[in-house]
């Protein structure tokens, strides 16, 4: 089973090379955009000042490739942190932009490898690929990790919680094509697959009945979710790596099958909403809102139970560390106000606040919410395509709290 690694990959590639001789890009103008309602004003990058203090040339972030893919791609070592796993020393290939003169549909592909201080490996590949034409979407989400990661048992945050250290392997396919219907509507048929292997919980293996093991009735060592999904998906985004206008709404059902190859059979729903209005109307700032909905029905796998920090970009939940908090249904809500600091758009600032609902294991209610919040800085790092350098610090319950680096807007 371990060849579906690469299927994702594989379908990434063949996308390519079947529209590569018709893609075109369709970059937004980088030289003005619009700075407020009084004119425009010339938008600078983190190459701009490279060229302007260091270089005395501009070096453009993308590298052209064989295949015109109608992407912008940026090709860059990262250094990153999360208090889940430290500092990472990787690679980054990352590509956005609109494909096929006639689509306005921004694409975004990431194929990432790092390597952390505390001896994690991560590998990743992620996208969503419209057609030229924009009636075919194909979204992916492949990833290897070996990792150490803890869990506190299910519900909301208590004072009674502890942590249990657990490490384990990870291999994820996901793959759903979808095929426009009417305007921004899509439907689509998809394919999800998560084994989580060799399995270590620490405090088990002393002798102690944890969390994991009184839910899983033993100590599995790999648990295996294959299943197909059903979804729905509708989405105006002006930009998929840093929206400021329209809305992304999905519904997705899957249906995880011992005759798929898993170890049992249940059900898991996953809907997401997320709106982007202007405030002031007519300014360049967005207040941002993000809603999902993340349920399971039957015997899921520990691992696989709604938890924070395990949405497709793992950046939900800002203040917490990932797997804080895990349930067998969650509510999610995050509001975010994003601003320019100079009207030039090299620098910007951001502040959020979130909250997790979870339900309680043995009442199956859901309990009070665990809030997190925090503020952010934003450093332009590509200007044709708006992708920022995010920098954020978040605060939660139970003294909770960290740094969040990336390369695309949380939502």
């Amino acid at each position: 089973m371990r060849i579906l690694s690469f299927l994702c990959v594989s379908v990434l590639l063949s996308a390519f090379a079947v529209q590569a001789a018709d893609a075109r890009a369709a970059e937004p103008d980088s030289t003005t955009v619009a700075a407020d309602s009084s004119g425009t004003v010339p938008q600078r990058d983190a190459f701009d000042l490279l060229r302007e203090y260091v270089l005395h040339r501009r070096v453009e972030p993308e590298v052209t490739g064989t295949l015109r893919t109608g992407l912008s791609w940026t090709v860059l070592p990262t250094l990153s942190y999360n208090p889940v796993y430290g500092f990472s020393f990787g690679a980054n290939v990352s590509g956005a932009g609109r494909r096929g003169a006639e689509s306005y549909r921004f694409s975004q592909l990431s194929v990432a490898a790092n390597y952390s201080t505390t001896g994690q490996f991560q590998a990743q590949v992620r996208g969503d690929l419209f057609s030229p034409s924009g009636d075919y979407l194909l979204k992916a989400d492949c990833r290897y990790l070996d990792t150490k990661r803890s869990t506190w048992g299910l519900g909301r945050i208590s004072s009674e919680q502890q942590e249990y250290p657990m490490e384990f392997k990870l291999l994820r396919a996901y793959a759903t094509i979808f095929r426009r219907t009417s305007g921004p509507v899509f439907l689509g048929l998809g394919y999800h697959y998560d084994e989580f292997a060799d399995i270590i919980d620490q405090r088990a293996e002393q002798g102690e009945a944890t969390p994991f093991t009184i839910y899983s009735g033993g100590a599995p060592s790999r648990t295996v979710a294959s299943g197909i999904s059903v979804n729905v998906l509708g989405d105006t985004r002006d930009n998929l790596v840093n929206p400021s206008a329209g809305y992304y709404l999905s519904v997705s059902f899957r249906d995880y099958l011992t005759s798929a190859g898993s170890d049992d059979n249940w059900q898991e729903m996953w809907g997401e909403m997320r709106l982007y209005p202007h405030l002031p109307s007519g300014s360049p700032n967005v207040l941002a809102f993000w809603l999902y909905t993340w349920l399971s029905f039957g015997d899921a796998p520990y691992l696989n139970l709604p938890s924070n920090g395990w949405d497709t970009y793992g950046r939900g939940a800002r203040g917490y560390l990932q797997g804080r908090i895990r349930g067998a249904n969650q509510i999610y809500f995050e509001t975010e106000y994003r601003w320019p600091i100079t009207r030039d758009g090299l620098w910007g600032a951001v502040a959020f606040i979130n909250a997790t609902l979870t339900t309680d294991s043995e009442t199956g209610i859901f309990s009070r919410s665990n809030p997190g919040g925090g503020v952010g800085l934003r450093i332009k790092f590509n200007k044709h395509t708006n992708t920022n350098l995010a920098i954020d610090y978040g605060w939660g319950q139970a003294e909770s709290h960290g740094a969040f680096l990336g390369m695309t807007e949380v939502f």
